[in-house]
Protein backbone atom coordinates (compact mmCIF):
# COMPACT_ATOMS: atom_id res chain seq x y z
CA UNK A 1 0.00 0.00 0.00
CA UNK A 2 2.99 2.17 0.73
CA UNK A 3 3.82 1.91 -2.77
CA UNK A 4 1.03 2.98 -4.05
CA UNK A 5 0.99 5.69 -2.16
CA UNK A 6 4.26 7.32 -3.12
CA UNK A 7 3.12 6.19 -6.37
CA UNK A 8 0.60 9.12 -6.09
CA UNK A 9 2.75 11.77 -4.34
CA UNK A 10 5.89 10.93 -6.66
CA UNK A 11 3.68 11.84 -10.01
CA UNK A 12 1.29 14.37 -8.58
CA UNK A 13 -2.58 14.46 -9.29
CA UNK A 14 -3.36 10.75 -11.29
CA UNK A 15 -6.60 9.04 -12.50
CA UNK A 16 -7.03 5.86 -11.11
CA UNK A 17 -7.02 4.25 -14.88
CA UNK A 18 -3.08 5.19 -14.68
CA UNK A 19 -2.38 4.28 -11.39
CA UNK A 20 -4.23 0.51 -12.16
CA UNK A 21 -1.99 0.35 -15.14
CA UNK A 22 1.40 1.53 -13.59
CA UNK A 23 0.58 -0.67 -10.87
CA UNK A 24 -0.15 -4.06 -13.23
CA UNK A 25 2.97 -2.87 -15.04
CA UNK A 26 5.65 -2.87 -11.84
CA UNK A 27 4.37 -5.93 -10.85
CA UNK A 28 2.95 -8.42 -13.57
CA UNK A 29 1.06 -11.21 -11.27
CA UNK A 30 -0.83 -8.38 -10.54
CA UNK A 31 -4.52 -8.41 -12.57
CA UNK A 32 -6.71 -4.97 -12.84
CA UNK A 33 -9.00 -6.25 -10.92
CA UNK A 34 -6.61 -6.84 -7.71
CA UNK A 35 -4.80 -3.56 -8.23
CA UNK A 36 -8.14 -1.84 -8.43
CA UNK A 37 -9.19 -3.78 -5.08
CA UNK A 38 -5.35 -2.00 -3.84
CA UNK A 39 -6.48 1.79 -4.85
CA UNK A 40 -10.08 1.21 -3.09
CA UNK A 41 -8.57 0.18 0.23
CA UNK A 42 -5.89 3.44 0.21
CA UNK A 43 -6.64 5.19 3.80
CA UNK A 44 -3.77 7.27 4.16
CA UNK A 45 -4.47 10.73 5.39
CA UNK A 46 -1.91 12.16 2.88
CA UNK A 47 -4.04 11.24 0.13
CA UNK A 48 -6.82 12.82 -1.07
CA UNK A 49 -9.87 12.18 -4.11
CA UNK A 50 -11.78 13.84 -5.84
CA UNK A 51 -14.83 12.01 -7.54
CA UNK A 52 -17.70 12.51 -10.01
CA UNK A 53 -16.32 14.21 -13.01
CA UNK A 54 -14.48 11.33 -14.31
CA UNK A 55 -15.27 8.84 -17.11
CA UNK A 56 -15.97 5.26 -16.12
CA UNK A 57 -16.36 6.72 -12.45
CA UNK A 58 -12.19 7.09 -12.12
CA UNK A 59 -10.80 8.77 -9.01
CA UNK A 60 -8.43 11.23 -9.15
CA UNK A 61 -5.61 10.77 -6.49
CA UNK A 62 -3.62 13.53 -5.18
CA UNK A 63 -1.09 14.30 -2.21
CA UNK A 64 -3.53 17.08 0.23
CA UNK A 65 -0.30 18.69 0.29
CA UNK A 66 -0.84 20.15 -2.79
CA UNK A 67 -3.80 21.05 -2.68
CA UNK A 68 -5.14 24.35 -4.59
CA UNK A 69 -1.45 25.19 -5.60
CA UNK A 70 -0.22 25.15 -9.52
CA UNK A 71 0.65 21.54 -9.48
CA UNK A 72 -2.82 20.29 -8.33
CA UNK A 73 -4.64 23.05 -10.72
CA UNK A 74 -2.55 21.45 -13.80
CA UNK A 75 -2.94 17.80 -12.59
CA UNK A 76 -7.00 17.88 -12.50
CA UNK A 77 -6.88 20.50 -15.90
CA UNK A 78 -5.05 17.58 -17.18
CA UNK A 79 -7.12 14.75 -16.09
CA UNK A 80 -10.33 16.80 -17.69
CA UNK A 81 -8.87 16.63 -20.56
CA UNK A 82 -8.16 13.33 -20.44
CA UNK A 83 -11.28 12.21 -19.03
CA UNK A 84 -13.89 14.88 -18.13
CA UNK A 85 -14.72 16.32 -21.81
CA UNK A 86 -17.69 18.09 -20.90
CA UNK A 87 -15.88 20.05 -17.99
CA UNK A 88 -12.83 20.61 -19.99
CA UNK A 89 -14.80 21.64 -22.72
CA UNK A 90 -16.13 24.78 -20.82
CA UNK A 91 -12.77 25.56 -19.71
CA UNK A 92 -11.29 25.38 -23.46
CA UNK A 93 -14.37 27.58 -24.74
CA UNK A 94 -13.48 30.49 -21.88
CA UNK A 95 -9.83 30.15 -22.72
CA UNK A 96 -10.57 30.85 -26.76
CA UNK A 97 -12.69 34.02 -25.48
CA UNK A 98 -9.95 35.81 -23.46
CA UNK A 99 -11.11 33.86 -20.37
CA UNK A 100 -14.05 35.28 -19.47
CA UNK A 101 -17.83 34.74 -20.58
CA UNK A 102 -21.49 36.09 -20.53
CA UNK A 103 -23.08 33.05 -18.10
CA UNK A 104 -25.99 32.93 -20.47
CA UNK A 105 -24.27 33.01 -23.80
CA UNK A 106 -21.83 30.07 -22.79
CA UNK A 107 -23.62 27.05 -22.57
CA UNK A 108 -23.72 27.23 -26.47
CA UNK A 109 -19.80 26.48 -26.05
CA UNK A 110 -19.71 23.42 -24.30
CA UNK A 111 -21.66 20.09 -24.67
CA UNK A 112 -23.83 19.71 -21.90
CA UNK A 113 -27.25 20.22 -22.79
CA UNK A 114 -29.62 23.19 -21.42
CA UNK A 115 -32.37 20.65 -20.30
CA UNK A 116 -32.50 17.71 -18.65
CA UNK A 117 -31.60 14.82 -21.15
CA UNK A 118 -30.98 11.33 -20.10
CA UNK A 119 -27.50 10.48 -20.03
CA UNK A 120 -26.36 13.89 -19.64
CA UNK A 121 -24.99 16.30 -17.02
CA UNK A 122 -27.15 19.49 -17.71
CA UNK A 123 -24.70 22.86 -18.30
CA UNK A 124 -25.36 23.89 -14.55
CA UNK A 125 -24.93 21.08 -13.06
CA UNK A 126 -21.36 21.01 -14.74
CA UNK A 127 -20.53 24.61 -14.33
CA UNK A 128 -21.47 24.70 -10.75
CA UNK A 129 -18.91 21.56 -9.82
CA UNK A 130 -16.23 23.41 -11.90
CA UNK A 131 -17.06 26.62 -9.50
CA UNK A 132 -16.58 24.44 -6.38
CA UNK A 133 -13.43 23.21 -7.98
CA UNK A 134 -12.40 26.80 -8.07
CA UNK A 135 -11.66 25.88 -11.52
CA UNK A 136 -14.04 28.99 -12.49
CA UNK A 137 -15.47 31.51 -10.74
CA UNK A 138 -19.18 33.26 -11.37
CA UNK A 139 -19.82 37.14 -10.64
CA UNK A 140 -21.72 39.66 -11.76
CA UNK A 141 -23.44 37.24 -14.70
CA UNK A 142 -20.09 37.04 -15.88
CA UNK A 143 -17.86 33.33 -15.93
CA UNK A 144 -14.37 33.80 -15.66
CA UNK A 145 -11.20 31.18 -16.08
CA UNK A 146 -8.86 30.74 -13.13
CA UNK A 147 -5.89 32.41 -13.08
CA UNK A 148 -4.33 28.80 -11.94
CA UNK A 149 -4.92 27.05 -15.42
CA UNK A 150 -5.35 29.94 -17.34
CA UNK A 151 -2.05 29.79 -19.87
CA UNK A 152 -2.77 33.11 -21.41
CA UNK A 153 -3.65 36.58 -19.60
CA UNK A 154 -7.34 37.04 -19.11
CA UNK A 155 -8.44 39.67 -20.98
CA UNK A 156 -12.05 40.93 -20.57
CA UNK A 157 -11.90 43.88 -22.58
CA UNK A 158 -11.47 41.74 -25.81
CA UNK A 159 -13.39 39.12 -24.53
CA UNK A 160 -16.41 42.03 -24.50
CA UNK A 161 -14.89 43.11 -27.94
CA UNK A 162 -15.38 39.64 -29.49
CA UNK A 163 -19.03 39.44 -27.84
CA UNK A 164 -20.24 42.60 -29.27
CA UNK A 165 -18.62 41.60 -32.70
CA UNK A 166 -20.45 38.41 -32.50
CA UNK A 167 -23.96 39.90 -31.62
CA UNK A 168 -23.33 41.98 -34.40
CA UNK A 169 -22.87 38.76 -36.37
CA UNK A 170 -25.74 37.07 -35.51
CA UNK A 171 -27.84 39.92 -36.63
CA UNK A 172 -26.15 39.73 -39.90
CA UNK A 173 -26.30 36.44 -40.29
CA UNK A 174 -30.07 35.91 -39.54
CA UNK A 175 -30.31 38.65 -42.30
CA UNK A 176 -28.71 36.74 -44.80
CA UNK A 177 -30.35 33.63 -44.08
CA UNK A 178 -33.82 35.13 -44.32
CA UNK A 179 -32.99 37.13 -47.75
CA UNK A 180 -31.97 34.07 -49.29
CA UNK A 181 -35.19 31.98 -47.98
CA UNK A 182 -33.09 29.65 -46.03
CA UNK A 183 -35.01 30.25 -42.75
CA UNK A 184 -38.50 31.87 -41.52
CA UNK A 185 -38.27 35.59 -41.06
CA UNK A 186 -39.34 36.23 -38.17
CA UNK A 187 -38.86 33.32 -35.90
CA UNK A 188 -35.33 33.48 -34.99
CA UNK A 189 -33.77 33.03 -31.78
CA UNK A 190 -30.09 34.16 -30.67
CA UNK A 191 -28.38 31.77 -27.74
CA UNK A 192 -31.64 29.49 -27.89
CA UNK A 193 -31.74 25.87 -27.51
CA UNK A 194 -31.92 22.91 -30.22
CA UNK A 195 -32.58 19.43 -29.43
CA UNK A 196 -31.57 20.31 -25.59
CA UNK A 197 -28.61 22.14 -26.81
CA UNK A 198 -27.66 26.01 -26.83
CA UNK A 199 -26.75 27.45 -30.13
CA UNK A 200 -26.26 30.82 -31.20
CA UNK A 201 -28.50 31.05 -33.45
CA UNK A 202 -32.02 28.86 -33.80
CA UNK A 203 -34.58 29.40 -36.80
CA UNK A 204 -37.48 27.08 -38.34
CA UNK A 205 -36.92 26.95 -42.18
CA UNK A 206 -39.01 25.10 -45.01
CA UNK A 207 -36.61 24.84 -47.79
CA UNK A 208 -36.11 21.75 -49.60
CA UNK A 209 -36.32 18.15 -47.40
CA UNK A 210 -35.81 19.81 -44.35
CA UNK A 211 -39.40 20.23 -43.68
CA UNK A 212 -41.18 16.79 -42.53
CA UNK A 213 -44.78 15.24 -42.16
CA UNK A 214 -45.82 14.15 -38.79
CA UNK A 215 -48.32 10.97 -38.26
CA UNK A 216 -51.25 13.24 -38.21
CA UNK A 217 -50.08 14.73 -41.04
CA UNK A 218 -48.88 18.34 -39.93
CA UNK A 219 -46.17 19.92 -41.28
CA UNK A 220 -42.53 20.26 -38.77
CA UNK A 221 -40.07 22.44 -40.39
CA UNK A 222 -36.36 21.79 -39.94
CA UNK A 223 -33.97 24.35 -38.30
CA UNK A 224 -31.26 26.74 -39.24
CA UNK A 225 -28.64 26.22 -36.82
CA UNK A 226 -25.33 28.39 -36.01
CA UNK A 227 -22.33 28.98 -33.86
CA UNK A 228 -19.67 31.75 -34.14
CA UNK A 229 -16.13 31.33 -33.68
CA UNK A 230 -14.56 34.66 -34.43
CA UNK A 231 -11.36 36.80 -32.33
CA UNK A 232 -9.43 34.01 -32.31
CA UNK A 233 -7.27 30.81 -33.65
CA UNK A 234 -9.53 28.22 -34.57
CA UNK A 235 -7.85 24.31 -34.63
CA UNK A 236 -9.49 20.86 -33.90
CA UNK A 237 -9.60 21.28 -30.11
CA UNK A 238 -11.79 24.83 -30.62
CA UNK A 239 -14.21 22.58 -32.64
CA UNK A 240 -15.07 19.75 -30.72
CA UNK A 241 -17.59 21.29 -28.99
CA UNK A 242 -20.02 22.19 -32.36
CA UNK A 243 -18.60 18.88 -33.64
CA UNK A 244 -20.15 16.48 -30.42
CA UNK A 245 -23.21 18.50 -30.30
CA UNK A 246 -23.97 17.94 -33.89
CA UNK A 247 -23.31 14.30 -33.49
CA UNK A 248 -25.08 13.90 -30.25
CA UNK A 249 -28.26 15.27 -32.66
CA UNK A 250 -27.91 13.12 -35.02
CA UNK A 251 -28.54 10.37 -32.97
CA UNK A 252 -31.19 11.52 -31.17
CA UNK A 253 -34.90 10.26 -31.89
CA UNK A 254 -37.05 12.56 -32.99
CA UNK A 255 -35.13 15.44 -33.34
CA UNK A 256 -36.30 17.63 -36.51
CA UNK A 257 -34.19 17.59 -39.33
CA UNK A 258 -31.56 20.69 -39.06
CA UNK A 259 -29.32 22.45 -41.23
CA UNK A 260 -25.84 23.40 -39.45
CA UNK A 261 -23.49 26.47 -39.70
CA UNK A 262 -19.88 26.85 -38.21
CA UNK A 263 -19.04 31.09 -38.56
CA UNK A 264 -15.65 31.50 -38.88
CA UNK A 265 -13.29 34.15 -39.66
CA UNK A 266 -10.15 31.41 -40.40
CA UNK A 267 -9.63 27.89 -39.58
CA UNK A 268 -6.96 25.24 -40.16
CA UNK A 269 -7.39 22.97 -43.05
CA UNK A 270 -7.37 19.44 -40.48
CA UNK A 271 -10.61 21.21 -38.77
CA UNK A 272 -12.41 22.36 -42.12
CA UNK A 273 -11.56 18.88 -43.28
CA UNK A 274 -13.65 17.54 -39.78
CA UNK A 275 -16.27 19.78 -40.08
CA UNK A 276 -17.17 18.70 -43.99
CA UNK A 277 -17.03 15.11 -43.05
CA UNK A 278 -19.84 15.99 -40.55
CA UNK A 279 -22.19 17.31 -43.02
CA UNK A 280 -21.57 20.76 -40.89
CA UNK A 281 -21.42 23.91 -43.05
CA UNK A 282 -18.33 26.13 -42.50
CA UNK A 283 -19.73 30.07 -42.92
CA UNK A 284 -16.62 32.38 -43.61
CA UNK A 285 -17.24 35.60 -42.57
CA UNK A 286 -15.87 37.59 -45.61
CA UNK A 287 -17.39 34.84 -47.87
CA UNK A 288 -20.63 35.64 -46.55
CA UNK A 289 -20.33 39.20 -46.35
CA UNK A 290 -17.69 40.10 -47.95
CA UNK A 291 -13.92 41.85 -47.17
CA UNK A 292 -15.19 44.87 -45.96
CA UNK A 293 -17.65 43.45 -43.66
CA UNK A 294 -14.90 41.67 -42.14
CA UNK A 295 -12.62 44.44 -42.15
CA UNK A 296 -15.20 46.20 -40.32
CA UNK A 297 -15.90 43.60 -37.19
CA UNK A 298 -12.13 43.88 -36.32
CA UNK A 299 -13.18 47.17 -35.94
CA UNK A 300 -15.38 46.86 -33.87
CA UNK A 301 -13.83 44.51 -31.87
CA UNK A 302 -10.50 46.97 -31.31
CA UNK A 303 -12.95 49.39 -30.38
CA UNK A 304 -14.31 47.94 -27.66
CA UNK A 305 -10.90 46.32 -26.62
CA UNK A 306 -8.94 49.89 -26.49
CA UNK A 307 -12.02 52.38 -25.86
CA UNK A 308 -10.72 54.28 -23.57
CA UNK A 309 -7.74 55.24 -25.24
CA UNK A 310 -9.51 55.77 -28.69
CA UNK A 311 -12.35 57.66 -27.48
CA UNK A 312 -9.74 60.28 -25.41
CA UNK A 313 -7.40 60.55 -28.35
CA UNK A 314 -9.62 60.12 -31.44
CA UNK A 315 -13.08 60.22 -30.46
CA UNK A 316 -14.43 60.78 -34.14
CA UNK A 317 -13.43 57.58 -34.75
CA UNK A 318 -16.51 55.98 -32.69
CA UNK A 319 -18.88 58.41 -34.58
CA UNK A 320 -17.56 56.92 -37.83
CA UNK A 321 -17.35 53.61 -37.14
CA UNK A 322 -21.42 53.60 -36.07
CA UNK A 323 -22.00 55.32 -39.10
CA UNK A 324 -20.01 53.23 -41.01
CA UNK A 325 -21.95 49.85 -39.46
CA UNK A 326 -25.57 52.00 -40.49
CA UNK A 327 -24.50 51.80 -44.25
CA UNK A 328 -23.16 48.45 -44.21
CA UNK A 329 -26.20 47.08 -42.68
CA UNK A 330 -28.75 49.45 -43.53
CA UNK A 331 -29.08 50.64 -40.01
CA UNK A 332 -29.71 47.50 -38.15
CA UNK A 333 -26.75 48.25 -35.59
CA UNK A 334 -30.13 49.39 -33.59
CA UNK A 335 -30.33 46.03 -32.38
CA UNK A 336 -26.64 46.64 -30.69
CA UNK A 337 -27.89 49.37 -28.88
CA UNK A 338 -27.21 47.49 -25.47
CA UNK A 339 -23.49 46.83 -26.37
CA UNK A 340 -22.45 49.94 -27.95
CA UNK A 341 -24.22 52.59 -25.09
CA UNK A 342 -21.69 52.17 -22.80
CA UNK A 343 -18.98 54.14 -26.02
CA UNK A 344 -21.97 57.00 -26.47
CA UNK A 345 -21.50 57.30 -22.87
CA UNK A 346 -17.48 56.93 -22.72
CA UNK A 347 -17.85 59.64 -25.50
CA UNK A 348 -19.65 61.68 -23.57
CA UNK A 349 -17.36 62.09 -21.24
CA UNK A 350 -14.13 61.93 -22.81
CA UNK A 351 -15.45 65.56 -24.54
CA UNK A 352 -15.87 66.78 -21.33
CA UNK A 353 -12.39 66.53 -21.03
CA UNK A 354 -12.42 63.16 -18.70
CA UNK A 355 -10.20 60.52 -18.79
CA UNK A 356 -11.72 57.46 -19.27
CA UNK A 357 -11.75 53.43 -18.94
CA UNK A 358 -14.03 51.40 -20.69
CA UNK A 359 -15.06 47.83 -18.71
CA UNK A 360 -13.14 48.38 -16.19
CA UNK A 361 -13.06 45.43 -14.21
CA UNK A 362 -12.19 45.65 -9.83
CA UNK A 363 -11.82 43.38 -7.34
CA UNK A 364 -12.23 44.49 -3.98
CA UNK A 365 -11.71 41.72 -1.09
CA UNK A 366 -12.60 38.89 -3.54
CA UNK A 367 -15.85 41.02 -5.02
CA UNK A 368 -15.80 41.00 -8.33
CA UNK A 369 -17.48 44.01 -9.85
CA UNK A 370 -17.65 45.57 -13.41
CA UNK A 371 -17.86 49.32 -14.52
CA UNK A 372 -19.56 50.29 -17.72
CA UNK A 373 -17.25 53.99 -17.82
CA UNK A 374 -15.21 54.99 -15.39
CA UNK A 375 -14.30 58.78 -15.67
CA UNK A 376 -11.63 61.45 -13.49
CA UNK A 377 -11.02 64.76 -13.71
CA UNK A 378 -9.29 66.90 -11.22
CA UNK A 379 -10.94 65.76 -7.81
CA UNK A 380 -13.78 63.68 -9.11
CA UNK A 381 -14.17 60.36 -9.78
CA UNK A 382 -17.49 59.19 -11.96
CA UNK A 383 -18.85 55.89 -12.40
CA UNK A 384 -21.44 55.15 -14.68
CA UNK A 385 -23.81 52.33 -15.45
CA UNK A 386 -24.95 52.30 -19.27
CA UNK A 387 -28.15 50.34 -20.12
CA UNK A 388 -28.81 51.35 -24.14
CA UNK A 389 -32.39 49.28 -24.34
CA UNK A 390 -35.99 50.25 -25.18
CA UNK A 391 -37.52 48.98 -21.81
CA UNK A 392 -37.57 50.92 -18.85
CA UNK A 393 -35.55 49.65 -15.86
CA UNK A 394 -37.21 48.21 -13.16
CA UNK A 395 -36.77 49.26 -9.27
CA UNK A 396 -34.83 45.26 -8.65
CA UNK A 397 -32.30 46.33 -10.87
CA UNK A 398 -31.97 49.87 -9.54
CA UNK A 399 -32.10 48.05 -6.45
CA UNK A 400 -29.29 45.58 -7.22
CA UNK A 401 -27.22 48.73 -8.12
CA UNK A 402 -27.67 50.87 -4.73
CA UNK A 403 -27.05 47.76 -2.95
CA UNK A 404 -24.63 45.75 -4.80
CA UNK A 405 -22.65 47.35 -7.05
CA UNK A 406 -22.05 51.10 -5.50
CA UNK A 407 -20.91 49.86 -2.59
CA UNK A 408 -18.08 47.82 -3.72
CA UNK A 409 -16.86 50.18 -5.90
CA UNK A 410 -17.31 52.91 -3.23
CA UNK A 411 -14.86 50.85 -1.46
CA UNK A 412 -12.75 49.96 -3.56
CA UNK A 413 -11.85 53.44 -4.95
CA UNK A 414 -11.44 54.50 -0.93
CA UNK A 415 -8.50 52.70 -0.62
CA UNK A 416 -6.71 53.71 -3.97
CA UNK A 417 -4.47 56.68 -2.58
CA UNK A 418 -4.62 58.21 -6.00
CA UNK A 419 -8.41 58.87 -5.15
CA UNK A 420 -7.75 59.96 -1.89
CA UNK A 421 -10.25 63.37 -1.30
CA UNK A 422 -12.02 63.00 -4.32
CA UNK A 423 -15.36 63.88 -5.18
CA UNK A 424 -17.41 60.49 -6.04
CA UNK A 425 -20.41 60.46 -8.44
CA UNK A 426 -22.56 57.38 -9.81
CA UNK A 427 -24.06 57.63 -12.65
CA UNK A 428 -27.05 55.58 -14.01
CA UNK A 429 -27.73 56.03 -17.57
CA UNK A 430 -30.99 54.16 -19.15
CA UNK A 431 -32.08 55.07 -22.64
CA UNK A 432 -35.11 53.25 -21.92
CA UNK A 433 -36.18 55.27 -18.77
CA UNK A 434 -36.98 54.25 -15.13
CA UNK A 435 -40.10 52.92 -14.13
CA UNK A 436 -42.10 55.21 -11.50
CA UNK A 437 -41.02 53.11 -8.17
CA UNK A 438 -37.38 53.11 -9.57
CA UNK A 439 -37.45 56.32 -10.02
CA UNK A 440 -38.78 57.28 -6.69
CA UNK A 441 -36.23 54.91 -5.18
CA UNK A 442 -33.27 56.69 -7.17
CA UNK A 443 -34.69 60.93 -6.08
CA UNK A 444 -34.90 59.48 -2.74
CA UNK A 445 -31.34 58.10 -2.75
CA UNK A 446 -30.36 61.17 -4.53
CA UNK A 447 -31.99 63.27 -1.82
CA UNK A 448 -30.36 60.96 1.23
CA UNK A 449 -26.83 60.13 0.60
CA UNK A 450 -24.01 62.75 1.40
CA UNK A 451 -21.35 61.10 1.45
CA UNK A 452 -21.03 60.26 -2.61
CA UNK A 453 -23.64 61.78 -5.14
CA UNK A 454 -25.88 59.47 -7.24
CA UNK A 455 -27.38 61.02 -10.60
CA UNK A 456 -29.85 59.07 -13.35
CA UNK A 457 -30.07 60.25 -16.65
CA UNK A 458 -32.92 58.81 -19.20
CA UNK A 459 -32.90 59.76 -22.92
CA UNK A 460 -34.34 63.05 -22.71
CA UNK A 461 -31.35 64.39 -20.03
CA UNK A 462 -28.82 62.97 -22.74
CA UNK A 463 -30.04 64.81 -25.46
CA UNK A 464 -29.94 68.35 -23.46
CA UNK A 465 -25.85 66.61 -22.42
CA UNK A 466 -25.48 66.15 -26.04
CA UNK A 467 -25.94 69.77 -27.12
CA UNK A 468 -23.55 70.74 -24.73
CA UNK A 469 -20.78 69.05 -27.05
CA UNK A 470 -21.65 70.81 -30.01
CA UNK A 471 -21.59 67.87 -32.04
CA UNK A 472 -24.17 67.61 -34.62
CA UNK A 473 -23.02 64.63 -36.01
CA UNK A 474 -23.11 62.87 -32.22
CA UNK A 475 -26.72 64.13 -31.69
CA UNK A 476 -27.53 62.57 -34.99
CA UNK A 477 -26.80 59.15 -33.56
CA UNK A 478 -27.90 59.75 -30.48
CA UNK A 479 -31.32 60.40 -32.47
CA UNK A 480 -31.22 57.79 -34.77
CA UNK A 481 -29.60 54.94 -33.07
CA UNK A 482 -30.84 55.43 -29.49
CA UNK A 483 -34.06 56.95 -30.14
CA UNK A 484 -35.77 56.29 -33.68
CA UNK A 485 -37.54 53.02 -32.58
CA UNK A 486 -38.04 53.87 -28.71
Amino acid sequence: MTNIVEIIKSRGPILSGELIEIIVNQDNSISKDAARKRISRIKDDDIARVTGLFADRQILFHDKAIFRNHEYYEGLSSALKNAGKQYYLILQSLDFHYGVMNLANLPAYSISPVKLTKGHQDFHTVINKLNDLSLISIQDKQVYLSYAINDNQRNEKKSKGVETAKNFLLIQFNDWARKIGLASYNTSSFHSDFGNFQFNYVNPSYVGTLPKYSSSKKIVPGFVIADILIGNTVNAYQIEFFLNKIKTLKFKKNTPSFLPFLIVESIDTDSLNLLKAEGIIVGFVNELFGSKYKELLNSLINLVTNAGAILKKNPDAYLDLITKLNKLVDGKTNNLRGDLFELAVGYYQGRMGNSIEIGKSINFEGNLREIDVFSFMPNKVTISECKGYNSMIDIVEVDKWLGEKIPIIRKWIMEQAYFNGYEIVFEFWSTGGFTPDARALLEQRKAETKKYQIDFFDIENMMNKSKALHSKKFTDILNEYYIKEI
